[in-house]
């Protein structure tokens, strides 16, 4: 390095000291400028990043309780929505709230018709288990199929155990609107 300086002109030495000095006035005029202010910017951001890593892992931990709390409530409903088996008494009540469904989805009840059936080993093994006699319910409707859903709905969803044993519908030749349904539900009555 000393060999090259040496062997340099004096204008040539004085102008590499000025292009030095000339490279380390951008160097620090870059520094003091650009990176600088780029690290003040993260000192200021570092409080707030921290402030945000501990909301996130409170967040987690809160939505790790939350959904604790959801399957308890959801196990809750599970116990909540057991369907009661009615009793030998509740027989009259329970065809007077079906009849109440009907009028309240604008279905027309034909005719309705209970009786206590013989059972299939399968519907035995379940009548067994819940100490009952298995209730047929007959009912002979005039409705348009949405009313049909909604009433279908409605009484699978009641407290009273209840479902669709079989379904039949066919179109009515005076009223191309409505149908005639043969509708067949199944419940239980406690022995």
């Amino acid at each position: 390095m000393k060999n090259l300086l040496s062997k340099l002109a004096p204008q040539d030495k004085k102008k590499m000291i000025l292009v030095f000095l000339v490279s380390l006035a951008v160097f620090y005029l870059f520094y003091s400028f650009l990176i600088n202010g780029q690290l003040k910017a993260i000192r200021q951001k570092e409080p707030q990043i921290i402030k945000l890593k501990t909301s996130l892992d409170t967040l987690t931990k809160e939505l790790a309780q939350v959904q604790e709390l959801k399957n308890k409530q959801v196990k809750l409903d599970t116990l909540s929505l057991a369907k009661k088996i009615i009793s030998e008494e509740e027989k009259v009540s329970l065809l007077r709230n079906i009849s109440d469904i009907a009028n309240k989805n604008n279905i027309q009840i034909i005719q309705l018709r209970h009786a206590e059936e013989s059972q299939s080993p399968k519907q035995e093994k379940t009548a067994a288990a819940v100490k009952a006699q298995l209730l047929l319910i007959t009912l002979d409707l005039s409705c348009d199929y949405h009313s049909l859903g909604k009433f279908i709905n409605e009484l699978e969803n009641a407290q009273t155990f209840m479902a669709v044993q079989s379904m039949k519908i066919t179109t009515q030749a005076t009223d191309y609107l409505k149908q005639k349904v043969n509708l067949v539900l199944r419940t239980y009555v406690r022995k």
